[in-house]
Order: structure tokens, then C-alpha cells, then sequence
């Protein structure tokens, strides 16, 4: 973790900045720009694009967390599944980062505490093994496909508006439509059950 922090001029700081920065700029243009979202809207935000983040960093890590490596894969023998683990870890300590700073947001914006929030460690697993799936498929296509980065690219930024992060899918979605879209978009629930454990108090 400390190798890949090292040369980014402002480090772990960045960790606490990076998340922080993107809360203050889609506030601005949802609550803002379009006057749209409550009370609660903020730190809602803030936890759905925590994960989102994590998710995207962690796989756009493991397009090249093999073919970045080479000179290392060819003077130590360990195994390559580490490479695109590291990713996913690292991820989770800017998430860690991201998520004291939602600590004391919960507080001022008033979410709901509830035994619920039990539930966050469970989907914080879930999260992780689901990745470590994608993330070792990405990594075994990036070594045969040079261009999949930049198709990785896209797809993240096409899914993030496709995913509830700056909007719920009881107000976006049709009601006939939720278990079709749930279906067809497996990270959307989890968002939405981020949201729930951690602001709203819900199961």
C-alpha cells in the first residue's frame, strides 16, 4: 500500500481528499444544480459512492496488476492472484479512510442508528468476495487484451449512472421493473443495502 502512496504528492492524504472532493461535487450538482434530494441526501451519497470507489478502483487496479509486474513475476516466484488482491485491498483502506469521514456526517445530518448497522461488516464481505472474482478475471484478461483498460474505462463510468448512487430505485425505478433491474444490475442492491444499514436504520 505504502509503495503505490509514496509517489502521489499529497500520500494517505489524498485517501481522505479523494472521496471528500467527489461528495462536494455531486452535492453540488444534484442538490444544487438540479435542486433534487433530502435531508439525508448527502451522506446517502457519501456511502454509495464509498463503495462504488472501491469497487471501480479495485478493478481498474486488476486490468494491469499482472502486466505492470512483469520484471517482478520474472525475478520471484509467488502467486499471481496476490497482484490483483493487493488492488482490492488497497481499496478497502481508501475506503476505511472515506468511511471516518462519513463517521461524524452520520451525526450532523441525522441517520438513523439502529442494530442494522450490524449488518454493514456483512456487506463489506460480500463486497469483497464479489470482487475478488471480477478483479481476478479483469487481471487474467489484461494480460491477452492491451486495450481493456480503456474499455474497463467506459463500462465503470456508463455503470455509475446505471447504479443507485445519485439516485434511489424506489424513486428512479418502476415498482414492475425493480426485480428486472435488481437482476440485471447485482451491485445495485448492495448499494441500496449500504444505504439502508448505515443512514436509513434499515435491514
Amino acid at each position: 500500500m505504502k509503495a503505490e502512496k509514496k509517489n502521489k504528492v499529497l500520500g494517505f492524504v489524498w485517501s481522505f481528499l479523494n472521496p471528500l472532493l467527489l461528495l462536494i461535487t455531486y452535492i453540488i450538482l444534484v442538490s444544487v444544480i438540479f435542486q433534487r434530494g433530502d435531508e439525508q441526501f448527502p451522506v446517502l451519497l457519501f456511502i454509495a459512492l464509498l463503495s462504488w470507489s472501491w469497487f471501480a478502483s479495485s478493478l481498474s487496479r486488476s486490468i494491469t496488476s499482472i502486466t505492470s509486474k512483469v520484471g517482478l513475476i520474472q525475478s520471484v516466484r509467488f502467486p499471481l492472484a496476490i497482484l490483483p488482491l493487493s488492488g482490492i485491498i488497497i481499496g478497502f483502506f481508501d475506503w476505511l479512510f472515506g468511511f471516518a469521514i462519513l463517521v461524524p456526517m452520520l451525526f450532523i445530518f441525522e441517520a438513523s442508528f439502529t442494530v442494522n448497522i450490524l449488518w454493514l461488516p456483512v456487506l463489506l464481505l460480500i463486497q469483497f468476495i464479489g470482487m475478488i472474482g471480477v478483479c481476478l478475471i479483469g487481471a487474467v484478461l489484461g494480460t491477452y487484451l492491451s486495450d481493456l483498460g480503456y474499455i474497463i474505462t467506459f463500462a465503470i463510468r456508463i455503470c455509475f449512472f446505471l447504479s443507485p448512487i445519485i439516485w434511489a430505485v424506489e424513486v428512479a425505478v418502476p415498482e414492475r421493473l425493480t426485480m428486472l433491474y435488481m437482476l440485471g444490475n447485482p451491485f445495485a442492491g448492495l448499494l441500496e443495502s449500504y444505504k439502508n444499514v448505515v443512514v436509513l436504520g434499515k435491514p
